[in-house]
């Protein structure tokens, strides 16, 4: 998977590279690649009304890590 930028202020966007920068058909493989450079509150609760950097971060964060588990119930 090639090395992307994604911009934390547009969510969709961000996971239309993701798609684009990945030729794989395995979300979970996709997922494996990426890593964060700090703790992350996991949240599922994206604040559409007044979002915030620090949330629309911590959603996608939080996507990815469950991406990785391969499912909301799964763990690794």
């Amino acid at each position: 998977m090639r090395r992307v930028t994604l911009n934390p202020n547009d969510v969709a966007g961000s996971l239309r590279e993701i798609e684009r920068a990945s030729q794989e058909n395995d979300i979970v493989e996709i997922a494996q690649n990426f890593s964060f450079d700090a703790a992350v509150t996991q949240t599922l609760a994206l604040a559409v009304a007044s979002p915030t950097l620090a949330n629309t971060n911590a959603v996608l964060a939080t996507l990815i890590d469950l991406l990785k588990k391969g499912g909301l119930n799964r763990t690794q």
